[in-house]
């Protein structure tokens, strides 16, 4: 026997795998899609109320597969009342008006998603930062003079709008929602920010003069389905879904986002924080932002310029279960394909007062893991527990790489949650 069938012989023995041909194609490493289907993206719905400030309900009614969601917004071109003189818009400016996100499925309960955890949901699921950075710039460009409001594709934005049930990732995509299990018809709730809390104010004067726009010139929502090419390979074709029901697991499920504020903040000075809110369930990670604040609100045009934390720890009932002294950045990159940071823009005046001047900047965020790392493919599901807080004493020390002992800042923390829906009787529920 020659040394190589020993070798080979030796493996085999020790290791419990299946042998599988790496070299021919067949049965052991090809997969043949059972059901055909077909995608389309042909599905638009206006937003009836595109104003700031407003709540739009937009309903998709019970069809087959739902995925992927895109809100796409243009400001008004510049007339009138709507001069945008002495204003400027920031990079991501529309992921910034949006306040918050509701969802219902069917006849679920009714929860809510805030912009800025959307946003970050959005990016982390990217699988590559090239990706993450396009889908932010795409979320809107900087409008930093009067003359930019009067090119069409610079006063337009578009977001994804990251559910429970889908993701922007195409390497792990998530399956469509079989909406086709339901009688009641999704309800998605979007309510936007005023743009004066997005928007940057560069000219001089008081008062500042109301010459920015009070609604969206447009505003629609554009989904992607997956339908079956033959209904009779639809599941309630197959099965009685009064007696029987299908579990949907999700990725992971967004509480609505934590915040607090931390006042009188020194650079490199340890800041000690006690989250709170948790529901039953079990946590698979915690993503952790901050903004700087003015007057008790998240400065203007800096609604995703998050301030890079440096350091941070977090204790439950006493333990320790996160660390990371001075190498946040790093731990990140233990727990993400791609870094937890995207690239955007900070303003300031320029010389005369006729524009603002963009500087570049990183904007990043924490995250804190407490279920094992996993990353399926497309259209596979692995459920991993994680830490079953409830009602445990959790508190969270972090440190900021700037401050000068006055500074006010928001941090916000997003609990992920394992979670599932649960299909039967033509209507679901989350199960956590």
């Amino acid at each position: 026997m020659s040394s190589a069938e020993i070798a080979e012989s030796v493996t085999h023995a020790i290791t419990p795998a299946k042998c599988q041909d790496e070299y021919y194609s067949g049965e052991g490493n090809t997969e043949m899609q059972c059901f055909p289907t077909l995608v389309d993206n042909r599905f638009y719905a206006t937003l009836p109320s595109p104003f700031q400030n407003a709540t739009n309900t937009i309903i998709f009614n019970p069809d087959q597969g739902l995925s992927d969601i895109v809100l796409t917004a243009s400001l008004p071109a510049p007339s009138g009342g709507q001069s945008y003189v002495g204003w400027a818009f920031p990079n991501n400016w529309l992921a910034s008006m949006i306040s918050q996100v509701a969802l219902r499925v069917g006849g679920s309960a009714l929860y809510y998603f805030t912009g800025d955890s959307i946003f970050v949901d959005t990016l982390t699921d990217c699988e590559s930062s090239d990706k993450k950075q396009a889908v932010a710039d795409l979320a809107g460009g900087a409008l930093l003079t009067v003359a930019d409001y009067s090119d069409v594709s610079k006063r337009t934005g578009s977001v994804y709008l990251k559910m429970p049930f889908n993701s922007i990732s195409a390497l792990q995509k998530t399956l469509a929602l079989p909406t086709d299990l339901l009688t009641q018809p999704i309800q998605i709730l979007i309510t936007f920010n005023s743009f004066a809390s997005v928007a940057y104010w560069y000219g001089t004067g008081s008062p500042i003069p109301p010459n920015l726009p009070i609604q969206f010139d447009t505003a629609q929502v554009n989904f992607r389905k997956t339908t079956m090419q033959s209904s009779e390979h639809l599941l309630a074709r197959r099965e009685d879904m009064n007696t029987h029901a299908l579990t949907y697991p999700l990725r992971y499920f967004s509480q609505t986002t934590f915040r607090t504020n931390i006042n009188n903040v020194s650079e490199y000075t340890k800041n000690q924080i006690n989250l709170t809110g948790f529901r039953s369930g079990s946590i698979k990670y915690i993503d952790v932002w901050v903004n700087r604040t003015q007057n008790g609100a998240v400065v203007p045009s800096e609604n995703l310029n998050f301030v890079p934390i440096i350091s941070a720890r977090l204790l439950i009932n006493g333990l320790v279960m996160y660390d990371a002294q001075l190498n946040c950045a790093l731990w990140n990159l233990c727990e993400r394909k791609n870094t937890n940071q995207f690239n955007t823009v900070s303003l300031s005046p320029n010389g005369d007062n006729t524009g603002a001047v963009a500087e570049p900047i990183t904007s990043s965020w924490l995250t804190i893991p407490f279920a094992q790392l996993c990353e399926p493919n497309a259209f596979n599901n692995v459920v991993n527990l994680g830490y079953p807080i409830q009602n445990s004493v959790v508190n969270l020390e972090i440190t900021l790489g700037e401050g000068d002992g006055t500074s006010s800042y928001q941090v916000s923390a997003c609990y992920h949650y394992v979670s599932s829906l649960i299909f039967t009787k033509s209507s679901c529920e989350y199960v956590f």
